[in-house]
């Protein structure tokens, strides 16, 4: 009796060793996973590297971000669906694609494809290449003219130390 409850209570032992053994290996599996997706989620990189391969993608009037997901893995654009559709969730252009035909690149980040299909608004907001080249034209037209204003005020002063 007393070898029957030895070999009882080893077993139950091995049992719950091997229980915490597979439970640990399973927190660290997922949480490797996790990592993964949280790290690529805020460091998007391209399929490919260089120019990359263009490709055209239609989306369609009530594209859902899994269909657009489905549509860009079978180009070859992204690899991972289920991370395209975090990357979308956590970007400026959450919900923001518009429907239409569209140029991108295996080159290309999710993030940059996502404001290409958003039609480069953020947050709300129209942004364009004119309105960046107002805002340089101008900043260059001020380091103009305080050169300008430094060089008379220079050259007013040498005219002041001379009379």
């Amino acid at each position: 009796m007393n070898t029957k409850k030895l070999g009882l209570g080893i077993l139950d032992t091995i049992v719950k060793v091997v229980f915490i053994i597979i439970v640990a290996m399973l927190i660290i599996k997922y949480a490797k996973v996790a990592y993964n997706y949280g790290y690529h989620i805020f460091n998007q990189t391209a399929v490919s590297s260089g120019t990359g391969r263009e490709v055209t993608v239609t989306i369609s009037e009530g594209d859902s971000v899994g269909q657009i997901a489905d549509k860009l893995a079978e180009v070859g654009l992204i690899t991972d669906k289920f991370l395209f559709k975090l990357q979308e969730m956590f970007s400026e252009y959450h919900g923001m694609e518009q429907p239409g035909t569209y140029t991108l690149s295996t080159a290309m980040t999710p993030e940059e494809m996502l404001s290409i299909m958003s039609g480069g608004i953020k947050n709300g907001e129209e942004s364009s290449d004119k309105d960046g080249a107002l805002e340089e034209g101008a900043a260059e037209e001020t380091e103009v003219t305080e050169e300008t204003q430094e060089t008379e005020e220079v050259g007013n002063s040498e005219e002041s130390n001379g009379n």
